[in-house]
């Protein structure tokens, strides 16, 4: 049962009608305080969030909200930012919350798409003053089993407003963000990132590792299971051998704590798929003790709850596949897996592609001509509408090839590439860092576990084999890994042997031992403080 029957399907927070781009916004209390909450219009100030040291990071859709502070029992607002009156002789402070990046350009000649799904003759919006109508094309949309009307424009980083026309009458498209505007209307909104030289930003030749301690909470042994950051804080969850337990590990504090949740929880699993949207984690298939899994259950994680989403399955089950989220369609990506009947006598190895509608859960299988080698154990990046595939395995081989499916031509694509590319592997990690994709660990075909680290630039199509400082992480399969705050990548767990899992570790760029050093100390002061007080509330 749909626990969560009158949320948003995208960020779990109720705003009925009104088009959701859910995103994370930071707040923060700059000045004294023991206890500081924060209340908003978000849930018409029914309920606080507690910050921690001082900030917060709430997921909020698009729109503008009141906000104010509860600082020791004492309703506070901030003076030096946009303020509101509350009618009640005192003020609220007031955000505009814009939408999420809607498209990061990394390449030169890359232009961003505006679309609608309903007849328009011509868009026209701020990037030129609104002075000339830019004519739309039409072609049909498989995924939408529907005419689009599109055009690709050539724009600078920045917020664009804009409004379609048919015939003689202006419009906006309810589906995409709005803005109200002068004439108590609205317009479309967009915001194009362009990714700039990042070599003045990141050293790409050089990374340095961290080891951290699991505060709270250690693992004997996890692998196989899922890593996903919402918010400020990574949400794992199941994993070998035979768990289902969640756990919320915090970016600033390293603390590992067990999630206290409602509705119906996932079975045991592991080798599952997790993607998160909004504020909801989707998690897709893996297997138990006995059987292939082929449900799909969300966890909203404002609401701490579960569910099982219903959906229509029209594949066979399968395990380690590779799961992505087109968010430009609001499509799931299935590829490939691994199948193996519960008699032993059926072996099956997958290259085929689904994806499903997240909003009305419905699988639909895509027929591609010319696609990649059966595999599982393999890895898939999203980019825009570019799906990149990573190494993986089957009977007779392991690969390090890349495979990439572009999503408007609908056509897989074998990439080649320059530079040393890694070994062939299998059950390994990528993740996306700017224009980087980043390949850590695995497993080789002579059974060898694997520590090392690749970069794939996917707008030259370059491999790059940067140089490893600090303290590396053993070398591990089946572990996970995320990025927080576009920079950096965190590793917990994973296939090591006889070893425990009470560590996490943390990959920056460049040679920043000094700076990491003096990072690290902090953190394990503050870990050192936390435990003493820990230790005293026992007492």
């Amino acid at each position: 049962m749909n626990m969560n029957i009158n949320r948003c399907q995208d960020c779990g927070n109720i705003h009925p009608r009104q088009p959701c781009a859910a995103q994370p916004v930071k707040f923060i209390w700059p000045f004294e305080g023991k206890e500081v909450l924060i209340f908003g219009s978000w849930n018409l100030f029914q309920v606080g969030t507690k910050l921690i040291g001082k900030k917060c990071t709430l997921n909020l859709a698009v729109g503008q909200y009141e906000y104010k502070f509860l600082v020791d029992n004492h309703w506070k607002y901030l003076q030096n930012e946009e303020i509101v009156h509350d009618n009640h002789g005192s003020y609220n402070n007031l955000i505009q919350v814009l939408p999420k990046r809607a498209y990061q350009i990394f390449e030169s000649n890359a232009k961003p798409l505006i679309r609608l799904f309903e007849i328009a003759d011509e868009v026209i919006g701020s990037w030129d003053n609104w002075n000339q109508p830019i004519k739309l094309q039409k072609r049909y949309n498989q995924f939408k089993l529907c005419d689009e009307y599109y055009t690709y424009i050539d724009l600078q980083e920045g917020r664009y407003e804009f409004i379609f026309k048919r015939g003689k009458q202006y419009f906006h498209d309810s589906c995409q963000p709005t803005i109200s505007n002068t004439f108590g209307k609205k317009n479309n909104i967009m915001v194009v990132l362009i990714n700039k030289t990042e070599t003045q930003e990141l050293d790409f030749n050089n990374v340095y590792w961290t080891k951290h301690d699991l505060l709270y909470h250690t693992f004997d042994h996890i692998y196989g299971h899922t890593m996903t950051s919402i918010g400020n804080q990574f949400y794992i969850f199941g994993g070998a051998p035979s768990r289902n337990d969640l756990y919320k590990l915090t970016f600033g504090d390293h603390q590992l704590n067990l999630e206290e949740t409602e509705g119906e929880m996932p079975r045991p699993r592991a080798y599952h798929n997790a993607i998160a949207y909004g504020d909801k984690i989707l998690f897709f298939g893996g297997v138990d003790e006995h059987s292939i899994l082929n449900d799909h259950f969300v966890y909203v994680t404002s609401a701490k709850t579960w569910y099982l989403a219903k959906t229509d399955k029209k594949w066979t089950e399968r395990e380690r596949a590779s799961l992505t989220f087109y968010a430009q369609e609001e499509l799931v990506i299935l590829f490939g897996g691994y199948y193996l009947s519960p008699d032993l006598e059926v072996e099956l190895i997958y290259n085929d592609v689904y994806y499903m509608n997240i909003q009305n859960m419905q699988w639909v299988r895509l027929n591609i001509n010319n696609q990649p080698s059966p595999r599982y154990g393999h890895t898939a990046i999203q980019v825009n509408e570019k799906m990149y595939i990573f190494c993986g395995k089957n009977q007779d081989e392991y690969f390090n090839d890349i495979w990439m499916l572009n999503f408007e031509t609908v056509q897989w694509q074998q990439i080649q590439t320059l530079g040393v590319a890694p070994e062939p592997r299998y059950g390994h990690t990528t993740n996306l860092i700017k224009s980087k994709i980043c390949i850590f660990g695995g497993r080789n075909s002579k059974s060898n576990r694997l520590n090392d680290l690749h970069l794939f630039d996917f707008t030259t199509n370059t491999w790059i084999t940067p140089t490893q400082y600090g303290q590396m992480p053993s070398p591990r399969y089946f572990h996970a890994a995320d990025i927080y705050n576009e920079e950096q990548l965190w590793i917990l767990g994973g296939n090591i042997g006889l070893k425990r899992n009470e560590h996490f570790y943390i990959m920056n760029f460049g040679k920043q031992e000094e700076q990491t050093l003096v990072q690290q100390q902090q953190i394990q002061q503050q870990q050192q403080q936390q435990q003493q007080q820990q230790q005293q509330q026992l007492n």
